[in-house]
Parts: C-alpha cells; sequence; structure tokens
C-alpha cells in the first residue's frame, strides 16, 4: 500500500455546527519502516525498593524527566533521562489534609514542582514535596452546571489542562451515570457533561461477571498531548480533540491496512470466569489502538494498535500483529504500517528524543526498553 487519504474532519462546536475536511493523496511515509531496541537501565545508587511496583508513569514537558508512583511506600519516584539516574523520591502522605488518592491510577506532570494524581474518586494537584494544592471530586453536587438529577461519584481517565483551568473524565457508568464526557472548569467549580457519540460503540466490547466482581474490555479514554485533550478508544480509530474553548472536534481516519474498528456482537456478562476470559480474548483478536504520542523531533503524532492477539497458556505468553500509524500536526493520517518483529504492545510508555519508551525491570533496578521507528 503506497498511498493513503487524508483524514476527514467533523467539527462539532459549541453552536453544533458541522465541517468536513476535504480528502487528498499522500505518500505513506512508513512504507519502508524498520526499527531497532535498545534497553536502559536506571542507575538506583544504593535505593532499594520493587521496581516491578511502579503503576503509572509520567513525562515531563521537557522530556528529561519521568515520574513514577510508587504504590507500597506511596512515593512518586523521579527519574533523569538524561543520565539514566534516580535523583529523587518524593513521599506523600496516606492520611490527613494532605492525603494522596488511595490506590491512584492515574499521574501527571503538570509544571516543574507540581504533579495531578487521581484515582476513581477524586482528582488532586499536590506540589512534589506533598503539600495538596487543590481537589477535584467527582461529586456532581461540586460542581454548578450539571442537571440536579445527574447523579455522579466515580469516574475514569480523570485529565487536566497543563494550565490547570480544565479537567475531563467519564462518569462511571457502573453507578447509573449516563454516558458521556464531564468538563470541569477547576477555576469557577462549574461542569457540563457532553455526549461522544462516536465512542459509545466502547460499551459493545465490555464483559462483566454476572456478580459484578470483574469487568473486561474497552474503556473510553484521555490524553493530555501537545498541549490538547484526545479522547479515544480501543475500539474504533476515531478519535476527539478538545481544545478549550468550549467546543469538540471529531476526527476519522481513513485506514487501509486494518479495519477502522472493532465489528460484531458480544456477551455483556458471564456466568463463570473461564466464559469471562474466552469472550474477552475473541474482542482482543480484533484491532484494538491505542493512545497518541506525539514526537517533538519530527513535529508528528505516531499511534500504534494490535490485531490477532493470542495466548499461549503452556508459555505463558501472548502475541499479536503490531501496526504504526503516522500524522501531521493536523492529524492528518500520513502513514500506516505492520512493524514486523514486534509481537507485543509497549506497555507504560512514551516518547522522547522520537524514541519510544516502554517500562521494564532488568534485576533489581527500573529499566526501560526504547524503540527506535526509521522511515
Amino acid at each position: 500500500m503506497k498511498k493513503l487519504l487524508t483524514i476527514s474532519t467533523l467539527a462539532i462546536l459549541a453552536a453544533c455546527g458541522e465541517k468536513q475536511s476535504e480528502s487528498t493523496e499522500q505518500i505513506n511515509i512508513l512504507e519502508n519502516l524498520t526499527f531497532s531496541v535498545d534497553t536502559v537501565v536506571i542507575d538506583v545508587g544504593e535505593e532499594i525498593f520493587m521496581p516491578g511496583a511502579y503503576s503509572a508513569f509520567a513525562i515531563s514537558e521537557e522530556e528529561d524527566r519521568v515520574f513514577t508512583f510508587y504504590e507500597p511506600e506511596v512515593e512518586v519516584h523521579e527519574i533523569d533521562l538524561n543520565n539514566n539516574k534516580l535523583v529523587a523520591r518524593h513521599k506523600f502522605e496516606k492520611d490527613g489534609p494532605n492525603m494522596i488518592p488511595n490506590y491512584a491510577n492515574y499521574l501527571q506532570v503538570l509544571n516543574d514542582d507540581e504533579l495531578f494524581l487521581g484515582n476513581f474518586y477524586t482528582g488532586v494537584i499536590f506540589t512534589l514535596d506533598g503539600k495538596k494544592v487543590k481537589s477535584l471530586p467527582f461529586q456532581a453536587e461540586k460542581y454548578s452546571g450539571f442537571d440536579p438529577d445527574f447523579s455522579m461519584s466515580m469516574g475514569n481517565s480523570i485529565t487536566l489542562s497543563s494550565d490547570k483551568k480544565t479537567a475531563l473524565f467519564y462518569p462511571n457508568e457502573g453507578i447509573g451515570a449516563p454516558d458521556g464526557l464531564a468538563i470541569l472548569n477547576a477555576d469557577e467549580m462549574s461542569g457540563e457533561l457532553v455526549a461522544l457519540p462516536a465512542l459509545e460503540m466502547s460499551e459493545n466490547f465490555r464483559i462483566k461477571m454476572s456478580d459484578g466482581s470483574i469487568t473486561f474490555g474497552q474503556l473510553q479514554k484521555i490524553s493530555w498531548v501537545n498541549e490538547q485533550f484526545i479522547l479515544y478508544s480501543g475500539t474504533t480509530s476515531d478519535i476527539y480533540l478538545y481544545d478549550q474553548t468550549d467546543s469538540l472536534r471529531l476526527v476519522t481516519f481513513p485506514h487501509q491496512l486494518v479495519p477502522k474498528m472493532k465489528t460484531g456482537e458480544f456477551p455483556s456478562t458471564a456466568d463463570t470466569y473461564e466464559r469471562l476470559r474466552e469472550v474477552g480474548r475473541e474482542i482482543d483478536k480484533q484491532i484494538t489502538f491505542s493512545n497518541f504520542y506525539w514526537d517533538k523531533t519530527r513535529q508528528m503524532y505516531f499511534r500504534l494498535a494490535q490485531m490477532n492477539w493470542e495466548v499461549n497458556e503452556e508459555a505463558q505468553s501472548f502475541s499479536a500483529d503490531i501496526y504504526l500509524f503516522s500524522y501531521d500536526k493536523d492529524f492528518n493520517l500520513t502513514g500506516e504500517a505492520e512493524v514486523e518483529g514486534l509481537d507485543a504492545l509497549p506497555f507504560q510508555s512514551f516518547m522522547k528524543n522520537g524514541k519510544l519508551y516502554s517500562r521494564w525491570v532488568v534485576g533489581e533496578n527500573p529499566a526501560f526498553i526504547v524503540y527506535s521507528f526509521d522511515f
């Protein structure tokens, strides 16, 4: 495949206007894609901890440091990526006025001395020395602007703009909250709920135990990338962009190498764990799209996807076909290729200097697998 069509863009403005972009032909810049792999081991000095217990990663705007949450000691570790060295263990409190969110599963670097940590109930801005700056709870009654009948107390994928004025998250539908995106004005403590019809199909590819104990499948997610919000799901190549001017823009991509979305019908509940795994694996065999990465060096975006995911029970391993996509700064699709020789999506990854870093462990040290893509 040598040529692609550029994206078709539907703008959903505050006034609900629509605009369709024009399509032109472009060369597939990934046609001759190759990649190489290296491993970087982090020097931790005399520090002793379990590097496999890291649960979230966030890279600084300058791409010189990465921060990771260390749940066992309620710490955030700061790693110097230029010198591959652990430079600080920032301690946080388990209780009291500066308590860190329990089971924090989201970490974001806001500036040189502030972090944003969140869980399913709240998001909190902290200084690096553990002092709480501001909390953003998920309770609707804490904000003006929501319908009086709207109730929420949980959410996922909370993400904050770098200026700390806007927060986005998905209300948890498991407790009756309606589908949609919650947009919060952190300064005015106001909010609104916005529908995302292009991502609603995600719920068709989720299955849970009949007792509600385990849920498997695709969630809608949010990323703050290159000073904008990207709303996406593994079920579809479609995304929304939110630019803080009270507008959303739906972006669709003319993929030719892979399907544009998952298809078919699957049960939403299972009575046994074996049935849950069986259905989950069938869902995973279809295309699954990752988040977006911004490459400062090339001034373009990248995205990965996997398909034909399989499990080898005997070897206790899994494999899949992996694909790489490229986009210009305006989200025009410029290339797509199968990454021959790569059989799994990089785990907890970020981009630095045009290379993709993925979490790893070597002995008792944290490490990163570094992927270099050439084309």
